[in-house]
């Protein structure tokens, strides 16, 4: 098993979450876990971190830590790794976000250390 498999599969150990993925910046899935269409979400996760980004700034905002979405059925989290990666998680609604939130935070130098 990867270095960086172990780590998604340590961020699925928090109550709540059901799925993470580390992509590139190109959209391509590097790794992931639980029963996502992984392909599809590595997209939308990079889409999402390049446009957010970009809005940050053209407004002056400084470095992005993370971008959380809530929908009526659970959040998805997504988080740089590094320059060239990102990090998805998803997690189910009624999850504790500030437990999915340090999840989150706790684990992103480990991932960036092994990419």
């Amino acid at each position: 098993m990867s270095n960086v498999k172990m780590i998604l599969n340590e961020i699925l150990k928090t109550d709540g979450i059901h799925e993470a993925l580390i992509v590139g910046r190109d959209g391509f899935v590097i790794e992931a876990t639980g029963n996502m269409e992984a392909d599809m979400l590595g997209v939308a996760v990079s889409t999402v971190i390049g446009s957010i980004e970009s809005m940050g700034n053209n407004t002056n905002q400084g470095k992005l830590f993370e971008v959380m979405a809530e929908y009526d059925q659970g959040t998805i989290i997504v988080a740089p790794v590094g320059r060239d990666a990102v990090l998805g998680v998803t997690a189910k609604g009624g999850a504790n976000l500030g437990a999915v939130r340090f999840a989150v935070k706790k684990n992103i130098r480990e991932l960036e250390r092994v990419l």
